[in-house]
């Protein structure tokens, strides 16, 4: 039993995290959440409020899961919207410095729970992993360094290695899963994936986007890396290292892959919270008084002393921490089709209400092959005709020269994706309307009746083909 006990010790410092590396982390998701709440709150009133795109009578009607819940619902006013979005920013600033940490993690996570479901449908796949990384956080002893906890309390409090654990598997799962649903021919054989993402005119980015989808061969090399490197990527994280060059290594190739994504398509903040998320890889050894990068953050002593939790409590949380990593890999295997067993819907609810459902299922089974652009065919009451896009008595139903430069931002661009789908159509008059109102708005000496929105749609093909291009109407909104 000592022996046993000894080897299962040795092992489990195999994942150890670094307290510097973790507290970096820290700051560099509170920078995020900053940075995400900046730019949602530029579309305060488009997303989440009544006077939108999405009012509060609606949420419970579409995408709502039993064990949802939202603050934000309970008033649809810009103020109500407003008030939650600076709370939310000021907690956020508390997690950057480090003060009142874990009461500023809990309230950052339970109001980005409540905001992700205020507007289910600007969501991506980042959103998932910066909450969930939250979670793990309200564990994880990420105040130790660069904090003004730890000068307050010179240490702080910890739970052993299971957060670490719940945090690794967090990190792994992302592209054990992905890779596992990535079941097309794409990916696998022909190596076209990265040909078929950059096809997208509503993803492609001007600049580097344009240069690498000019070179069809580094294309399918680049597939082929990116596949291989979403299977070595688990074990890099997941198998035991004292010293952790694995983990440096998961780590520099999570760098390698979202900087190329970040640098060629328009997913917004994704590739960078893959990054940021991924800074708690990093071993003790990159922050040697040595290494230049990270010399301008040592001052703080290395040698911080953790405290141990209560016994009785630390049982319990460790009980229901071991709950949550196990559910959460049972609800990720529930996505891949070679896992037959599904949870009873009624099991789900208190882990829908802690939002741990996920679905790393990017550019999964295969990469979207429908793409094209909106057109906003307005008309007034005498029937003349007027482009909202361009603000031109001519409607242009051509091809804009980048189709991204439509999008204010990402949660517009994946907004209208979203919209194309045939599960979601109910987005496409919710939409037009809050583009007919707030035209009329903004430009009360030209206001318009009716407003036909059209979505431009062409499917690509092998060798930059596409299909015709078919003239699909969205939706006829009027003003009244």
């Amino acid at each position: 039993m000592w022996r046993f006990k000894k080897i299962l010790v040795h092992i489990l410092k195999g994942y150890t995290l670094d307290l510097r590396a973790l507290s970096l982390m820290r700051m560099g998701v509170a920078l995020l959440v900053i940075t995400d709440l900046i730019i949602r709150a530029g579309d305060l009133t488009a997303h989440y409020t009544n006077n939108g795109i999405w009012p509060v009578h609606l949420i419970h009607n579409f995408g709502w899961k039993f064990g949802y819940w939202s603050v934000h619902e309970l008033n649809g006013s810009y103020g109500w919207a407003l008030s939650l979005f600076v709370i939310h920013f000021v907690f956020a600033f508390f997690l950057l410095v480090g003060y009142k940490t874990r009461l500023a993690n809990l309230m950052v996570w339970l109001l980005y729970i409540s905001l992700h479901n205020r507007n289910l449908f600007v969501l991506q796949a980042g959103d998932d992993l910066l909450r969930l990384v939250l979670f793990w956080g309200l564990f994880l002893p990420w105040n130790a360094f660069y904090s003004v906890d730890s000068k307050n309390n010179g240490s702080v409090k910890s739970l052993g290695y299971l957060p670490n654990m719940g945090f690794l598997m967090l990190i792994a799962s992302v592209y054990f899963f992905t890779v596992n649903l990535k079941e097309s021919s794409e990916w696998r054989e022909e190596g076209s994936a990265v040909y078929y993402a950059l096809s997208l005119d509503q993803l492609r980015l001007p600049g580097m986007g344009d240069w690498l989808y000019a070179h069809p061969d580094l294309m399918k090399v680049l597939t082929h890396f990116f596949y291989g490197a979403e299977i070595i990527l688990p074990l890099l994280i997941l198998l035991p290292s004292r010293k952790g060059y694995l983990r440096l290594t998961a780590f520099i190739l999570i760098c390698i892959l979202h900087l190329g994504i970040g640098l060629t398509l328009y997913v917004g903040l994704f590739f960078a919270i893959n990054i940021v998320t991924a800074l708690g890889l990093l071993p003790s050894f990159v922050f040697k008084r040595k290494a230049p990068v990270f010399s301008i953050l040592y001052h703080t002593r290395v040698n911080k002393q953790l405290k141990p939790t209560r016994e009785k409590s630390k049982a319990f949380v460790n009980l229901f921490m071991v709950i949550i990593i196990v559910m959460n890999v049972i609800i990720n295997l529930s996505t891949v089709k070679w896992f037959n067993y599904n949870l009873r819907s009624e099991i789900l609810i208190p882990f829908n209400t802690l939002r741990m459902d996920q679905m790393w299922g990017m550019f999964s089974p295969g990469v979207l092959k429908k793409d094209g652009w909106l057109v906003y065919h307005g008309m007034d009451s005498l029937g003349r005709q007027w482009d909202l896009r361009l603000n031109s008595d001519y409607v242009d139903y051509s091809k804009p020269e980048h189709v991204v430069s439509m999008y204010k931002t990402d949660r517009w661009r994946k907004l209208a994706e979203n919209m194309q789908r045939n599960d979601m159509t109910f987005l496409r008059p919710q939409f037009g309307k809050y583009i007919l109102r707030k035209w009329n708005s903004e430009h009360p000496e030209k206001k318009l009746a009716t407003l036909n929105l059209y979505f431009m749609q062409k499917e690509n093909l092998p060798d930059y083909k596409t299909t015709k291009i078919e003239k699909i109407l969205y939706c006829v909104c009027n003003a009244n």
